[in-house]
């Protein structure tokens, strides 16, 4: 259990339960705002706080009812218009599941320093990276090295620095993959892009040196590509492959929003046959997650890869 850290931070959970658990027919108390924020994020937050957070919401922009309002509880109203750019909410926002009044609220927001979302956003919401996101955008907006002691994991969640963990690095970019926040950087004395896990990043600081010019780089001499530096390097994938799947007609909108805009639908009795090109990571995923409903058609060596992986699963749950 977290307690929580920073007014923003805990401000943007409430947004999150609002949107998920609230309604102009079915508002929310004070208390069920609190049991949500401790049961969702495992945070603990006393009446006052919460009270006050609701009215940052407001001055946020956000349009929100209360309950001297309404005599009832707290419901998000759809009003409000956020016009300058706030790098928690936006992160806040990225992060979290997509819903109409937090995706308008998204576009409607200038990115001075964009997040590359390379896969799609997770599900949780980590509050405690926004300090260092904060820090690495201002580095980039300034163009100056970064110094900081990096962390790893372990099983209980602790971190633990690692040996000689102390770097300074020149950040080019930020980038959300495999569910976690990343900056793209180089070291000195070494002549090719690294990335660094935000959330094992501690005691951050910005410097007074410039960063090292990105064409000095071997694989930067046409300038900074973020997504193909995350293929290859976070997801292993040189380029993206075409392929053929058989879909239910019910996940049209699942494929679009998972692929983009450059799919090729084609009816085929009451399915469908799709036609793109992404990472294997993504399709993979894609049709591991939706068994009954997809069939991988090509390329074929990608299907003997599904089919192996379903024998595999298989023979864990033998029949009794």
């Amino acid at each position: 259990m977290t307690e929580t850290k920073g007014k923003k931070a805990l401000s943007l959970c409430i947004l999150r339960v609002l949107e998920q658990h609230a309604s102009e027919k079915d508002p929310l108390s004070t208390r069920r705002i609190i049991e949500y924020l401790k049961e969702d994020f495992g945070m603990i937050a006393e009446r006052k706080a919460v009270g006050r957070n609701l009215i940052l919401l407001t001055e946020m922009g956000f349009g929100l009812s209360t309950y001297h309002e309404n005599g009832k509880g707290y419901y998000l109203t759809g009003a409000g218009n956020p016009e300058t750019f706030d790098p928690i909410l936006y992160d806040a926002l990225l992060r979290a599941p997509i819903t109409e009044e937090g995706d308008r609220h998204l576009r409607r927001m200038r990115q001075e320093v964009p997040i590359y979302s390379v896969q799609e956003t997770p599900i949780t919401l980590h509050t405690e990276v926004f300090e260092t996101l904060d820090i690495l955008r201002e580095a980039i907006a300034k163009k100056v090295q970064v110094t900081f002691l990096y962390h790893t994991a372990h099983g209980d969640d602790g971190m633990t620095a690692m040996p000689d963990a102390t770097y300074t690095v020149s950040p080019y970019a930020l980038f959300l993959a495999a569910g976690r926040y990343h900056v793209l950087t180089s070291v000195s004395g070494y002549g090719r892009l690294l990335h660094f896990r935000c959330d094992y990043m501690r005691e951050t600081r910005l410097t007074e040196h410039p960063v090292r010019n990105v064409t000095e780089l071997s694989e930067c001499k046409n300038g900074l590509d973020v997504v193909g530096y995350v293929n290859r390097a976070v997801y292993r994938q040189d380029t993206s492959e075409t392929y053929v799947l058989l879909c239910s007609g019910q996940l049209a909108d699942t494929l679009c929003d998972t692929f983009g805009s450059g799919i090729h639908l084609t009816p085929d009795g009451e399915n469908m046959r799709v036609e793109f090109k992404a990472p294997w990571t993504a399709v993979r995923k894609f049709v591991l997650s939706h068994l009954s409903q997809v069939s991988l058609l090509s390329p074929e060596r990608r299907q003997k890869q599904i089919r192996d992986e379903l024998y595999v699963a298989l023979s864990l749950y033998p029949q009794r």
